[in-house]
């Protein structure tokens, strides 16, 4: 009798404090609402040149987000690309089909169409449509690298640039990059919540729950406290980039991004594993100014080449940077310990492309 009693005073105790818990994540002033809107809030640094050298050893290598003022002002894309301007050049081109998102609250699973930038033009005003696409060649003349990516070995980095484009009002899923990133705005606001990865490693994990796009389920508008219960204990930077900035994203940093006007952006993806732990820039990239003849078209970016080597370096550096523990499970897979998942035998592939 005095077990069968003391195990129901037990089970009582812990309906209790299970009960106790959900009702603090329900009371959350964060509770279903939009993430990050809660706080706590940490600031960025915020600066108005950033030479090559100062980006890596600064920002880069101790994986820091930074925020670049007025960095986009001189490209000649900040100027020229108004509707008229990339309708005229899109016009000789209408053969290049771009990528167009139907949702602007983005879900990994919604439809996308395959336009020519004309019939995009044409419809983004009155439809809920969303441009994401590799910066079209025919634009690539506008678009200079960014200053801390000119100098040196740092434009031998460069993997990929998307250009992003709508009539505002977009949300973005809560996710991680695959690469480092630079994002800056040419038109319109951008406002950003980030959460540093390596200093809330555990509970990243738990919010980044869809394993093969690096995205979370959670609804952004509004979260849900109780299937995410320690989100109460992050820190956040909420920061707003507006037409002629850019923002530094650390490889892994999570990330949500919600637009405003008309929005015009590119990100710059990089591979700095590509070139960790070499001499990396001499001393001239310590004060270097932005380059006004390194546009993009000058540039051959890594995404399109199919280097099976260069992608298994860059694959096991990144298990090297996110910790032993993962580092070690990898190792297991490859020595033939325990047997791949079917999510990391499409991960490998997505990586490696075919050889």
């Amino acid at each position: 009798m005095t077990f069968r009693k003391n195990l129901v005073s037990f089970l009582c105790l812990v309906l209790f404090f299970n009960l106790t818990e959900c009702n603090q994540n329900i009371n959350h002033p964060g509770h279903l609402k939009p993430f990050g809107s809660s706080g706590p809030f940490l600031q960025l640094e915020e600066v108005t040149s950033l030479p090559t050298k100062i980006f890596f050893e600064n920002y880069v290598q101790p994986k820091q987000a930074v925020v670049m003022r007025n960095f986009v002002n001189q490209f000649p894309a900040f100027k020229s690309w108004k509707d008229e301007y990339l309708y005229s050049k899109a016009s000789d081109n209408d053969d290049y089909k771009i990528l167009v998102e139907t949702q602007k609250k983005e879900s990994r699973d919604q439809d996308t169409l395959k336009l020519s930038l004309t019939e995009f033009l044409d419809n983004y005003k009155s439809r809920s449509i969303y441009m994401v696409n590799e910066v079209p060649p025919y634009l690539k003349k506008d678009v200079l690298l960014p200053q801390p990516l000119q100098c040196g070995q740092a434009p031998t980095v460069l993997e990929e640039t998307i250009m992003w484009f709508s009539s505002g009002g977009t949300s973005s899923v809560v996710h991680t990059d695959d690469y480092e990133n630079i994002l800056c705005v040419f038109d319109g606001t951008k406002e950003l919540v980030l959460v540093d990865y390596f200093k809330h490693k555990r509970i990243a994990d738990s919010i980044i729950d869809e394993y093969k796009g690096s995205y979370s389920s959670m609804d952004v508008d509004k979260v849900d406290y109780k299937l995410f219960p320690d989100i109460e204990n992050l820190e956040y930077y909420r920061v707003n980039v507006s037409a002629g900035d850019c923002l530094y994203i650390p490889f892994k940093w999570i990330h949500q991004v919600r637009s405003y006007g008309r929005n015009l952006a590119i990100n710059f993806w990089f591979n700095y594993e590509k070139i960790f732990g070499n001499t990396l820039f001499p001393e001239e990239c310590s004060n270097n100014k932005l380059d006004l003849s390194k546009t993009l078209d000058k540039f051959t970016y890594s995404a399109s080449k199919n280097d099976f080597y260069s992608n298994f370096k860059t694959f096991i550096m990144r298990q090297v940077n996110l910790g032993s523990r993962q580092l070690n499970d990898w190792i297991s897979l490859i020595l033939g310990e325990r047997e791949f998942t079917i999510e990391e035998k499409q991960y490998i592939e997505d990586l490696l492309g075919e050889a």
